[in-house]
């Protein structure tokens, strides 16, 4: 099993804020993903990441893979509480409005 460890500013030198460069970083990581089975991602502590950025970059991530499939091979490490926090509001969120009630 082959893993690889980065930090998240390795991925973009940008700012983390805004959709398109989230994109771009899910992109990354879904590259990386077919090369190794697990993929560490250093969040460095960051409290300026954007809810765009983390929505397209990380929840969508979640959402696609399933929680389970995500935490077994996407591990995200040195998360700001406040990133954290809005992470889970995210994915709650949107779990709520895709969810259908019989």
């Amino acid at each position: 099993m082959m893993k690889i460890s980065f930090k998240l500013t390795e991925l973009s030198e940008d700012t983390l804020v805004g959709r398109d460069i989230g994109l771009k970083i899910r992109h990354k990581i879904k590259a990386l993903l077919e090369e190794y089975s697990t993929v560490t991602i250093d969040m460095e502590n960051k409290s300026d990441i954007s809810l765009s950025f983390l929505d397209e970059a990380i929840v969508t991530l979640v959402l696609e893979y399933g929680k389970e499939r995500f935490s077994n091979s996407i591990e995200l490490k040195n998360i700001h509480n406040n990133t954290r926090g809005l992470m889970n509001f995210i994915l709650r969120d949107k779990q709520k409005r895709f969810t259908v009630a019989p």
